[in-house]
């Protein structure tokens, strides 16, 4: 593991002292490699990383999903399905793997191989997450393929070498030039120089977490993450009740619901008198379609959805990486690529196709050989192959759930459904069930919803949306 020290970054950054405020950030490689691999963290892993630090509601309700799946009895998710489940596998480990501050530590992340007759055979240089797969030639995977460190004409990341940027503090990242800088100073109108600070900030593992968290949360990212005190303590804008135009774009896309084998069935017990959501009683389908939630890379939502509500600036960090030159400023296109369009992890996708994202194929040896020295250990016969996948099932037979309007789970108990009515003061006379059948659109909203609402299930499914204008 590499020390603390060789884990930080060296930024400039331009401060205006009356308002405490980031006027720019200097930055390399290293730092926007860091800063652009936000794109490719699954929604999971980054609520594992930073749930502790968000306020209620400030992310819509997957903190509750989070929580309430972390604290699932061994009887419905084992630990290892946890661990899989909260943690879950980054498509593009393999390239963030050594950069300089690894939030993901994609070094845990092991690949398997057959081995047996590489290079002979081209069929033998499958490389494997999992070690229940086995190879086109027929032989099991029983070597361990070991990442040492990475090759001098590879290395990680997405950037090229000695490429230097200036960041805004709302994350539009633009090559370093005088223009730039104006432009820039230009946004301040009046600006004085005289009220300006130049400084020196060494970054480590703490304070990008911190800038993941403000990523998400805050309108001036840098600001929020790094000055003391910090300049914007407004509270995010929570759209509540409405989904509104973040599902504007859902026209653009192909809906299919017309396979009704592949839709889920819920039931929804609502208040009458406000037409709001108490709960759904579910099968363990929208378990495993609510927990599929957490695999999906964030830059995947932000493509997808351009006008989710959340108030954070990864779209304009996404917008950067579309807008930088690809022959200029990255490896190549494929770099370029992963950040514009990143994938599930292998093996990650929810059984039921109703989130149309691709799932990435497993990395070729040809493909780590170029970017990391490889050793191959062998397993021993006698150890027994990996158990847990991550499709896996949550109990061996049919359960029921109940999973509230902030999509937080627990086992179905008419007790505590009783509790949550009376506590909630509702009427039994207003009470009344709807049920729904969820096909792709409804998916979609559904996600939608939890990134943007407090009360997911009720702007989804119960409440209709606000016409909006073309």
């Amino acid at each position: 593991m590499a020390s603390e020290a060789s884990q930080t970054m060296s930024l400039k950054i331009l401060v205006e002292k009356e308002k405490n405020r980031i006027v720019f950030v200097e930055a390399n490689k290293d730092f926007v490699d860091v800063l652009f691999s936000f794109l490719t963290i699954p929604i999971g892993t980054i609520f594992g990383l930073t749930h502790e630090h968000f306020l209620e509601g400030e992310i819509g309700c997957l903190n509750d999903l989070y929580e309430s799946l972390e604290k699932l009895d061994e009887d419905f998710l084992s630990s290892e399905q946890k661990g899989i489940l909260l943690h879950p596998r980054c498509a593009s480990d393999i390239y963030c793997r050594h950069l300089k501050v690894n939030l993901v530590e994609c070094n845990k992340s092991k690949y398997y191989a057959c081995y047996q007759n590489y290079p002979s055979s081209a069929r033998c240089s499958v490389v494997s997450y999992n070690q229940n797969d086995s190879c086109p030639c027929g032989k099991a995977l029983r070597y361990e393929v070991n990442l040492l460190n990475p090759v001098s004409h590879g290395g990680s990341g997405f950037i090229k070498p000695a490429a230097q940027f200036v960041i805004t503090d709302d994350f539009q990242v633009l090559p370093m030039s005088t223009m730039a800088g104006l432009s820039l100073l230009g946004n301040f109108g009046a600006f004085d120089w005289s009220k300006t600070e130049e400084r020196m900030l060494n970054v480590g593992k703490d304070e990008v977490l911190k800038l993941l968290k403000c990523s998400l949360a805050s309108m001036t990212p840098f600001s929020d993450s790094i000055l003391e005190p910090p300049f914007s303590k407004t509270k995010p804008m929570i759209n509540y009740g409405q989904c509104g135009r973040r599902m504007m774009n859902l026209s653009q896309r192909d809906m299919d619901t017309g396979n009704k084998d592949e839709n889920i069935n819920l039931k929804l017990i609502i208040n009458r008198s406000n037409n709001r959501v108490l709960y759904a009683e579910v099968e363990e389908n929208f378990v495993y379609l609510l927990r599929s939630f957490l695999s999906i890379p964030i830059g995947y939502i932000i493509k997808e959805f351009p006008y989710l509500s959340f108030n954070g600036n990864l779209g304009n960090l996404r917008k950067s990486v579309q807008d930088l030159d690809v022959n200029k400023f990255f490896k190549s296109k494929e770099m370029k690529a992963i950040l514009l369009h990143p994938k599930l992890a292998p093996g990650t996708s929810y059984g039921k196709k109703l989130i149309g994202i691709e799932e990435a194929v497993n990395p070729s040896y040809s493909t780590l050989s170029s970017l990391f020295k490889i050793t191959f250990t062998a397993l021993s016969s006698e150890s027994p192959l990996q158990e847990v996948k991550i499709g896996g099932e949550l109990v061996k037979g049919p359960s029921m759930f109940m999973v509230t309007d902030s999509l937080s789970i627990a086992p179905l108990s008419l007790i505590s459904c009783i509790s949550l009515i009376d506590r909630l003061k509702v009427p039994v006379s207003d009470i009344q069930e709807l049920e729904v059948n969820m096909g792709e659109e409804e998916t979609l909203r559904l996600l939608v919803a939890s990134l943007g609402s407090r009360s997911a299930l009720t702007d989804a499914f119960v409440l209709k949306e606000t016409k909006q204008e073309t």
